[in-house]
């Protein structure tokens, strides 16, 4: 396995370094904290992560998205250091989560916001109550109701140990990341694993029963601005090419763009594309 890629360590020192770049703010919400990590100049971009997740799934396109916005990444309630834990599912998430934000940058702040999967649904809940949200982009969002395309079960986690069984450790975690997350084999890289594993650990909120749902379109309807939708071609949460563009009912345009030779996880498998199609989303004219 370690001829495969880079070691744990690497890893590990690749998110040490990224970490060290970002500011950490912690934010005081109802007895508890919600975590944040700043890093950027520019407009401030809210980015949302996935279930099972942390502010780690956008590791590789921060670089290059931090030179034109100021990003803002929590890890949710519910989700990796924030300690802040909804006990009554989805809307409490949304209502603690924009209670931090608005703390945070200000409840009139024009904010752009991108969420991904199980984020991309909890961002289309925040744009539907929050003025202010100039420009929306999902990137595999959940709880659009239609069809899924996962064959693969992923296999049992929380009886592993690295440290004990480094080999059988990547091995489990690599099926999980090909059977949800990744496409390409070579995508599963180190870094990949890290960020996966630290993310389930962390992990308290159980998304699932949100994101199999339907909730997606009635929040659309309810933010006025326009919405860029970003699947990966082998995405097996979807079936992107059943996704088509649309017009809210105040006449701004949804459109939805499919990154090829990619799964769920556009923002690792192919970041560069990923990033090129997020600031034109929320920049174009």
């Amino acid at each position: 396995m370690e001829g495969r890629g880079p070691s744990r360590a690497a890893a590990g020192a690749q998110i040490a370094a990224l970490e060290s770049a970002c500011e950490c703010v912690v934010q005081p919400v109802l007895g508890h904290h919600i975590v944040w990590r700043r890093v950027g100049s520019g407009p401030p971009l809210v980015l949302l992560h996935g279930g099972h997740g942390s502010w780690l799934h956008w590791a590789r396109v921060i670089p290059d998205l931090s030179f034109s916005f100021t990003l803002w990444m929590p890890d949710m309630p519910g989700y990796g250091d924030s300690t802040l834990t909804p006990k009554q599912g989805l809307d409490e998430l949304v209502a603690q989560l924009r209670q931090g934000l608005d703390d945070v940058l200000g409840a009139r702040t024009p904010i752009l916001l991108c969420g991904f999967s199980f984020g991309g649904l909890v961002s289309a809940q925040l744009a539907a109550q929050r003025d202010h949200v100039q420009r929306l982009v999902l990137i595999g969002p959940a709880g659009h109701g239609g069809p899924r395309r996962q064959t693969v079960t992923p296999l049992p986690w929380r009886d592993l140990d690295p440290d004990a069984d480094p080999v059988g450790w990547a091995n489990r975690m690599r099926h999980n990341l090909l059977a949800q997350m990744l496409h390409s084999e070579t995508a599963v890289d180190a870094l990949a694993l890290e960020i996966q594993w630290r993310g389930c650990l962390n992990t308290r909120f159980r998304s699932k029963p949100f994101s199999r749902s339907a909730a997606l379109a009635s929040a659309l309807s309810c933010y006025p601005g326009e919405v860029l939708t970003i699947w990966g071609e082998h995405d097996v949460t979807a079936v992107p090419r059943d996704m088509a563009d649309g017009v809210a009912p105040q006449g701004a345009s949804r459109r939805q763009r499919v990154v090829g030779g990619a799964g769920h996880w556009l923002m690792h498998e192919r970041y560069a594309a990923t990033t090129l199609l997020i600031r034109q989303g929320l920049t174009a004219a």
